[in-house]
């Protein structure tokens, strides 16, 4: 028998592209969304073991237009918290510290770590 999810927000099991800006790295790492809610992702990511717990994080997930319904794919923006680096899954998950819907739509050349 299978244990029930007792997660706040249902996940989305959707893939996303992912940028990852944390704090004393100079440009941001690229992953994966595997899953989303409102409250927090996993992320498949090369680089999940320069990753700790606890780490500060800005994370921008670039959505499709089709997707929102917009006319151009948007990005949207927010500041997260590293609460688990799985070695198994080769990925992150990260705890939102606003809620997904709060996260700030941001031009694409401006989002974390582009130029």
């Amino acid at each position: 028998m299978e244990a029930p999810d007792r997660r706040k927000y249902p996940r989305l099991r959707q893939s996303f592209q992912v940028h990852l800006l944390r704090g004393g790295l100079g440009h941001a790492l690229e992953g994966t969304s595997v899953n989303v809610s409102q409250g927090g992702a996993f992320v498949k990511i090369k680089q999940w073991r320069s990753f700790r717990v606890s780490d500060q994080a800005i994370v921008a997930f670039s959505l499709p237009a089709e997707y929102t319904g917009q006319s151009k794919k948007i990005r949207l923006q927010g500041e997260a918290v590293i609460t688990r680096v799985d070695q198994k899954n080769k990925g992150i998950g990260v705890e939102f510290t606003r809620s997904f819907k709060q996260f700030e739509p941001v031009p694409l050349l401006d989002a974390v770590g582009q130029s």
